[in-house]
């Protein structure tokens, strides 16, 4: 995959550097739809999703900023996950 290819929304946040957008762009593969409405039922994803319901903007970021903790510890397709959701 090539950076151009990541969603613009993931790409303009402001939260990911260029070495976590190049990190991104090595998945084989981005998530199905039904592999993140599967990833979404997780309790630790549960529990950030509900502490923002009425906040779309604040939900987005905290959500973006999850998925690069995720690709901090090397867990790709979560970060993918987490970013799609």
């Amino acid at each position: 995959m090539q950076i151009t290819e990541i969603p613009r929304f993931i790409v303009h946040a402001g939260i990911f550097s260029q070495e976590d957008l190049e990190q991104l762009a090595r998945i084989d593969r981005v998530p199905t739809d039904q592999e993140i409405d599967a990833f979404q039922f997780e309790p630790e994803v549960q529990e950030l999703l509900n502490a923002f319901i009425g906040d779309e903007t604040t939900r987005r970021t905290h959500q973006l900023l999850k998925a690069k903790e995720y690709l901090a510890h090397g867990e790709l397709e979560k970060a993918w996950k987490m970013a799609l959701l």
